[in-house]
Formats: C-alpha cells, sequence, structure tokens
C-alpha cells in the first residue's frame, strides 16, 4: 500500500471502513466514499472550490468542451504502461476517470481539498480512491510509489511530485497558453493566464511529449455562464457585484489553448537534462 499517514508518514493500511497507521492513527472514510486526509486546523468545509464552481465544471464537462483535451490524454505515448495514478486537483473527477479508462490504470486515485469536489468525484468514480487533502503539505505517499502523477489546471509542487514517483515513472501537465479563451475575455475581465510556465527542462526528468491542444469551439451562452462560473475568476466577480452573466453574449466562437507536457523521472540520477520534445497537433 503506498498511501501514507500525514501525521507520523507511516504506511495507512485499510481496517473495514477506515485507514489506520502503527502508530494508533485513524482516518474514516466518508459515507460519499471519500477519504479525508485533513486534521486539526486543516479541516474546514469552505476550503478550496465551491459546490457551484464544481456543477459548472461538471456541466463543461458534459457538454464535451474540452473533449479535445481528452482524446490527447487517450494518446499519450506511455513506454511503460502506468499501472498506479494520482491526479492533483481532481475536482469532479472527469479527467482521472478517462486516463484511468484509457490507459488501463488498475489503481487510481484522486487528490482534492474541496470537500463538494471529494464527494462529486468518489460518487462518480468508485473505481478510484478519492482524498481530501492539502497540495500544500506533503503528499500522502511513500517515496517510489506511484507510476504516473498528473496535474491538470492544478499546482505543480514538482519536488513532490518527484519525491512519489518510481524511477521511470511519469509527471503529466497540463496548462493554458495566453490564448485561452481569448474571446471570452473581450466581456469579461477575467483573471489573466499566469507566467508561471514550466522550464524547458526540468531537473530529474527527461521530456516525452509537448503538444499544444487548440481549437476553436462554437460555445452557447449556457457554456460560457459555466466555464466563468468554474474558474477563479468567480470569486471577484462575485465580490464586486459584476453583473457578469448579462455581458456574455448568446453565443461565441472561442479558442480553447492548452499546453499538454509528459515527463519521465530518470532512471538514473546522473542523466544530463533533456531537451523538450515537440508534437504537432
Amino acid at each position: 500500500m503506498s498511501l501514507t499517514c500525514p501525521l507520523c508518514h507511516g504506511a495507512l493500511i485499510p481496517v473495514e471502513k477506515s485507514y489506520r497507521c502503527s502508530k494508533g492513527h485513524s482516518f474514516d472514510l466518508a459515507r460519499e466514499g471519500y477519504l479525508s486526509l485533513l486534521h486539526g486546523r486543516q479541516k474546514g468545509e469552505g476550503r478550496g472550490d465551491s459546490k457551484a464552481m464544481m456543477l459548472a465544471r461538471d456541466r463543461v464537462h458534459r457538454a464535451g468542451v474540452f473533449d479535445p483535451l481528452v482524446s490527447a490524454l487517450a494518446a499519450l505515448p506511455f513506454e511503460t504502461p502506468p499501472r498506479t495514478l494520482l491526479e492533483l486537483g481532481c475536482g469532479e473527477g472527469f479527467f482521472l476517470g478517462h486516463m484511468a479508462k484509457s490507459h488501463g490504470i488498475a489503481t487510481s486515485y484522486g487528490l482534492d481539498l474541496s470537500v463538494d469536489a471529494v464527494k462529486l468525484s468518489a460518487r462518480t468514480l468508485k473505481q478510484s480512491l478519492i482524498l481530501r487533502a492539502d497540495l500544500l503539505q506533503a503528499l500522502p505517499f511513500a517515496d517510489g510509489s506511484l507510476d504516473l502523477v498528473q496535474s491538470i489546471f492544478a499546482p505543480r509542487p514538482l519536488a513532490e511530485i518527484k519525491r512519489v514517483l518510481r524511477p521511470g515513472g511519469y509527471a503529466l501537465f497540463v496548462y493554458p497558453q495566453g490564448d485561452h479563451w481569448q474571446e471570452l475575455r473581450a466581456f469579461l475581465p477575467l483573471a489573466g493566464i499566469g507566467e508561471d510556465k514550466l522550464p524547458a527542462n526540468l531537473e530529474g526528468f527527461a521530456a516525452t511529449a509537448s503538444l499544444h491542444v487548440t481549437e476553436k469551439l462554437a460555445l452557447p451562452h449556457a457554456v460560457l455562464v459555466d466555464l466563468v462560473e468554474m474558474s477563479p475568476s468567480i470569486h471577484r466577480l462575485t465580490r464586486e457585484g459584476t453583473p457578469w452573466q448579462t455581458l456574455l453574449p448568446a453565443s461565441l466562437a472561442a479558442t480553447l489553448s492548452l499546453r499538454l507536457a509528459l515527463f519521465r523521472k530518470d532512471r538514473n540520477s546522473d542523466l544530463q537534462p533533456p531537451v523538450l520534445s515537440r508534437i504537432n497537433a
């Protein structure tokens, strides 16, 4: 078992409806099926994305907006097929479920801070163990215990990802490009695309693939509303009382623009940093 106790870092073993370590720390499975590893002051219902944000995200995914990304994920070139998968910031579990199914991954974990996210993903992904935990803390997994860690529009704690990956394991990152939903930004003051991109070389990793996923999509008003509702910008728009829904058009042709980067952890720490390979979409 690769899961570890957040208090003492000992192995967590499933015992009936809880997980326990040798030092007596115990964490119970929630009624919905997720396992919360938060403790003490970390606990709180209001942390992470809200229920409204999660439901909007679910509707966007069901509408097929991110189908081009789903297809790219299914076509990823793994030299050694991964048997274990962890998604950081898994949300309602959409990408986690697709990756596990398309690559035949037997053991999968999803991790999110939002209680609404883990409740929803645990209900829909019975084959995965969903964890409520904080990405600002150490990942609750043993050293070298995972084959694949993915971060899709989520934080990327590189040191922790490297620690929990086995030699030869994979790190997958998906993040927006500068022109992502640029047409939508003409109607609303949405948060800008961050400049915190992955470096071309990651120490201890060899680049496997870099893919620009882009497509112009015709989006109706309801989907545009959900795209805003699921984004971090909703907090400021709500706080400022912006009548943002009325500012959106009845329909819009908008650009989906994402970067997908796959890296493999070096089997030998003496390997030189790689030059990023490129795959044209």
